[in-house]
């Protein structure tokens, strides 16, 4: 019985798909940060967000299929966003998979990891993403899925010993399952994309009310990313809002001297803060070693297969044959850093792709900001969400999953949007 309830559920959000394609981008968007909540079939484990993403893929599908065979208003005309530096780094992580101690495993790794993430997570949503009420609709799904993190991680503070030295903010349960992981890191890297959402909305927002409300929201957000205690977290909020204030002053002419009293004051008013994460760093000496011992097996592996490595998937299977890592920590882990697992799994030819992936995504960042940023100032923050929750996968595990490049794919869909609508308005003068 539950079985046919549930074949008929994903029939039933299958039709929704199709008759409303946006509806499929704004449920991925709300249940993107959803990673700890799966189903199991036998052997077979399909998270929660991509049952979601792959219902939303195959209702795509299947209108083009159905555009292709009969007559319909308006056909589907499709783009392939950051296809060229993508496809190399698939080509090469091909290339890896055939020197690999297990090819079919690297393989199927590529095919489940790799071209799904490509066409559930960058390729649709920048096919749905065809005007700017969808694009802003997208972020406000986004920013409601950020804001269901932060209330999980708000709620577990009630639950603690606030004198305890390992009081922060994390997961709770619902019943019985973390559906954000249990790692603070996890609730931390989706903040730091959702605070610069807000931000973003923010301006594009027209109600004054509208805009107290979600500044709120961004201070909140802020200190929840501060709360977490992850280092990886307030690294990248740090840069985030380096980034923002150097724009921000420039555009208004005006200098950062102006501001050193409110410096001051937030330092002040954070120190009981910063102390007490000194404090922790102090006591979690273990997390830096096992981040340190890590690279050390991500770096041995590059120095005995340069050119390609050992094969997309196997970092874990390199971590299981360290003995050390063993003994110490248990059971053995993925790297915390997508620079070392590149390095292990692809080798320089995978770094060199990887290396111009992100080379193709800061040149069109960089060029659209000087083009558009003037007169559409929400398009930093915009940017510097997708940004912050790829820079946070230099120190986490999150690299080829939906939550790290959702965002990215609707900044850029905005960019696109963007460039239509400058290249119509150069047509009419």
């Amino acid at each position: 019985m539950l079985t046919i309830i549930l074949i008929f559920t994903v029939i039933l959000i299958l039709g929704i798909f199709i008759a409303w394609p946006e509806l499929s981008l704004y449920a991925m968007a709300f249940f993107i940060p959803v990673i700890g909540w799966s189903f199991y079939i036998k052997s077979m484990v399909i998270p929660f967000i991509d049952l979601v993403s792959l219902l939303a893929l195959a209702a795509f599908a299947l209108r083009l299929a159905y555009q292709s065979l009969f007559t319909v208003r308006q056909k589907i005309k499709l783009k392939w966003p950051l296809l060229f530096p993508f496809a190399l780094f698939i080509i090469a992580a091909s290339l890896s998979a055939v020197f690999s101690p297990e090819p079919y495993y690297s393989l199927y790794y590529i095919a489940r990891w790799l071209l799904f993430l490509y066409f559930a997570y960058i390729f649709l949503p920048y096919n749905l993403i065809t005007s700017g009420k969808t694009l802003k609709r997208a972020i406000g799904a986004l920013v409601l899925g950020a804001l269901a993190v932060l209330a999980n991680g708000y709620i577990s503070l009630l639950g603690q010993d606030w004198r305890d030295s390992f009081f922060r903010l994390k997961s709770i349960p619902i019943f019985g399952v973390y559906p954000y992981d249990e790692n603070q890191n996890l609730i931390a890297e989706f903040l730091n994309v959702g605070a610069f959402l807000i931000l973003a909305l923010r301006i594009l927002s027209k109600e004054i009310r509208m805009k107290r409300f979600l500044d709120l929201l961004f201070v909140l957000t802020s200190l929840g990313i501060v709360l977490t205690f992850s280092r990886a977290g307030w690294i990248t909020l740090a840069l985030q809002i380096l980034i923002y204030a150097f724009y921000f002053l420039r555009r208004k002419n005006l200098s950062w001297k102006n501001y050193l009293p409110i410096i001051f004051g937030l330092i002040i008013i954070f120190s009981p803060l910063i102390w007490k994460m000194t404090q922790l760093q102090k006591e979690n000496t273990s997390s830096t070693e096992d981040r340190w011992l890590l690279t050390t097996i991500s770096l041995q592996a590059l120095t005995n297969k340069p050119y390609l490595g050992y094969g997309s998937g196997e970092f874990i299977n390199l971590v299981a044959e360290n003995i050390r890592f063993r003994v110490k920590y248990g059971e053995p882990i993925d790297s915390h850093g997508v620079l070392q697992k590149v390095a292990a799994e692809n080798g320089l030819i995978g770094l060199a792709a990887l290396s111009f992936l992100f080379a193709v995504l800061f040149k069109m960042a960089y060029q659209s900001l000087k083009k558009y940023q003037a007169a559409n100032p929400w398009l930093l923050p915009l940017i510097l969400a997708g940004a912050g929750g790829l820079f946070f996968q230099l120190f986490n595990t999150s690299y080829y999953k939906g939550k790290v490049w959702l965002p990215i794919a609707v900044a850029l869909a905005a960019i696109r949007l963007l460039d239509a609508k400058y290249d119509r308005q150069e047509n009419k003068n």
